[in-house]
């Protein structure tokens, strides 16, 4: 397929092919609207289950918010030649990969300490989110100016609550000569451990230079990342000390429960040793003495190219408790699943090619025998299927109106509305003096109470809603006309009671959350209330101009509140979040469970601003979405999710 360099995409001038890969291109470009140059993936293939693939990279990505992350300025799809090309926009790096930094020569000890700090800083963050990269390479960390790192690529990625299983191909994701060798054996997951092995054979590399196991075929190091110890790194970089070996090859340990616990244990351990540069070995270490491991190695020279076969083993079903995962938000019906696909197996690098020791048990020959035929299918076998659920779209197919206006009215152009961030600011500051005068204008203070507050939100919510009541519903009769003509979500998840609107959501290993949606209205400028109940789970919330983006996913702006009195303001685009504003206590808000609060919201252009039991909370200022559906927030915890919304007013502004 011809390149696209010198062709514009969107708003992207692309300029030169800078990166390749089996699924997307990369491509330095500049963007036209904010004059920088960025980095530019294009995806490539005609494969629709490989663009599901993609798409839930970018998706994953721009969740992930940390340092040393490459970050997601942008994602979408436009037309080149007639055809439609979908891409992810992300900072140019100067500096390239770390791949290509470690050909120029093994970094300096304290260049590997820096890096891998800032590489497992940005590791133990994913992991913390509850998600396992399965990929961690040299050329999936690439550096800027300054030589600082960060991790990309996460094609291959999972959470830790993804009960996607491999039981029938064999295959194991990952760079062959990265993957730790307890997932080509037994029913074994990749977990925090497998990805602490792939730093480890990183860490490796940086110091010396070249990978632990290298061959012509992707079998032979299998075999030896199983069966062969790893080389001493001292036989390639004389001057390390011991203590610092004894590190690099902690990380190499062939039993998972043997390595470091966290990423940042293993750079401490690391960087502690390069400081010190003592020569004598931690009590306890594992490895081989360097005189024994030459001797084997001299003796075994040659073998590169007879490995005993090794099974690749499928991973198993052994489900542990999940840590806290990225907030995704599926409408109702959707299960947005991380789907594994098999990942290419790195280049042939000469190595070793030692054979299994003489050691190894019936079983273990078996096993290798096995390898070779489930390896050769494997390769030309189609990637894992990533099943994705079409959204929601109603029953009846009504039309949708804008700017607050019912299905069949015509389309009003809102007028000049108050200035409402300079009003929220007056809010946040007004004196006892200025409540007489609130319905009036709210005069800055600095002694605020949220009497004061109250007050002045009193006034700016009478002028949001002096205009005309386009939507009314107390949410609790399925049956009621107005009910039906906005078309709810009706299901075992979105019912209708005689206290409200209730938002269901079990505890899964699938997802936590759940929006439920009305879909015969589209709302632009409006003043919108609503009270809340969470009689169990974690937290609710109020969806403005929700919709779908190019990837058909849900899209919009997000008012959630949590049990403990607190709320926070994001916004998401396909389950990729944006905080506006991240988790806040606010004493305007009643905590606990059973308990009502009034959430409100003045959405005018791009300025919204967010209100709880008449109190101002934040004003926020985006215009990404213009208008949308209203929905409903149900996320579980400890327990089941059970949110119920009721009295539910929408204003058009005036």
């Amino acid at each position: 397929m011809a390149g696209l360099e010198g062709k514009t995409l969107e708003r992207y001038e692309l300029r030169r092919l800078i990166g390749k890969g089996g699924m997307a291109d990369v491509y330095e470009g500049y963007d036209l609207a904010v004059e920088r140059t960025v980095a530019v993936k294009v995806f490539k293939r005609e494969d629709e289950e490989l663009l599901r693939r993609f798409i839930r990279e970018a998706r994953l990505m721009a969740a992930l918010k940390h340092e040393h992350l490459v970050p997601i300025y942008d994602t979408g799809s436009g037309q080149i030649d007639g055809l439609t090309w979908y891409y992810i926009v992300m900072p140019f790096m100067e500096g390239g990969t770390l791949r290509a930094r470690i050909r120029q020569g093994p970094l300096p000890l304290s260049e590997a300490c820096r890096s891998l700090r800032e590489i497992a800083a940005a590791l133990d963050y994913i992991h913390r989110q509850g998600i396992i990269h399965r990929d961690i390479k040299s050329s999936n960390v690439l550096l800027d100016a300054e030589g600082h790192c960060y991790l990309s690529d996460f094609g291959i990625a999972r959470t830790t609550s993804d009960a996607t299983q491999l039981t029938s191909t064999g295959n194991v994701l990952g760079t062959v000569e990265y993957v730790a060798p307890e997932l080509f054996e037994g029913d074994n997951r990749a977990n925090v451990r497998s990805d602490l092995y792939s730093l480890g054979v990183l860490l490796f590399e940086m110091v010396t230079g070249r990978l632990p196991f290298t061959a012509e075929n992707p079998i032979a190091v299998v075999t030896m990342h199983i069966s062969k110890p790893p080389p001493p790194p001292h036989l390639y970089v004389p001057h390390i000390s011991p203590a610092v070996e004894h590190v690099i090859l902690k990380g190499l340990e062939k039993r998972p429960e043997r390595r470091y616990s966290s990423a940042s244990e293993l750079a401490e351990a690391f960087c502690q040793a390069v400081t010190s540069g003592s020569r004598a070995l931690v009590t306890g270490a594992t490895h081989q003495p360097y005189q024994d491991w030459a001797q084997v190695s001299s003796q075994s020279a040659g073998a590169a190219g007879t490995p005993q076969p090794l099974v690749l083993r499928s991973v198993g079903s052994v489900h542990t408790p999940a840590p806290p995962q990225p907030t995704s938000y599926p409408l109702t019906g959707q299960v947005y699943s991380p789907a594994p696909v098999l990942s290419p197996t790195g280049t042939g690098y000469a190595g070793y090619g030692q054979p299994p020791s003489s050691t190894a048990s019936t079983r273990r020959g078996l096993l290798l025998a096995s390898l070779a035929l489930v390896l050769l299918l494997a390769i030309s076998l189609p990637l894992a299927l990533a099943i994705f659920s079409s959204p929601h779209q109603g029953t009846n197919g009504s039309p949708t109106v804008s700017s607050g206006q019912p299905s069949g009215q015509q389309q009003q152009t809102p007028t000049a509305t108050p200035n409402l961030t300079a009003t929220a600011q007056a809010q946040a500051s007004a004196t006892a003096q200025a409540q007489a005068q609130a319905t009036q204008t709210a005069i800055a203070g600095a002694t605020a109470t949220v009497q004061a507050q109250a007050s002045a939100t009193a006034a700016v919510w009478q002028t949001a809603t002096a205009g005309r009541l386009v939507y009314s519903d107390a949410l609790t009769n399925a049956e009621n006309p107005a009910t039906r003509q906005a078309n709810w979500d009706r299901s075992n998840h979105c019912l209708f009671g005689g206290d409200g609107y209730h938002v269901v959501q079990a505890m899964s290993l699938t997802t936590s959350q759940r929006i439920c949606h009305e879909v015969n209205y589209s709302y632009g400028n409006i003043a919108l209330s609503v009270q809340m109940k969470i009689l169990s789970g974690a937290s609710g919330g109020v969806l403005i101009r929700l919709g779908t983006n190019l990837f058909n996913l849900p899209s919009g702006y997000l008012f959630e509140v949590d049990s403990q009195g607190r709320y926070r303001i994001a916004k998401f685009n396909g389950g990729l979040e944006q905080p506006f504003t991240d988790w806040t206590t606010a004493p305007a808000l009643q905590a606990g469970t059973g308990v009502q609060n009034t959430l409100q919201i003045i959405a005018d252009g791009s300025s919204l601003s967010f209100y709880a039991n008449n109190v101002y909370l934040t004003t926020i200022n985006d215009s990404s979405y213009t208008e949308g559906n209203i929905g409903f927030l149900g996320v579980a915890g400890d327990n089941d999710a059970n949110v119920v919304y009721s009295n539910l007013a929408i204003y058009a502004l005036s």
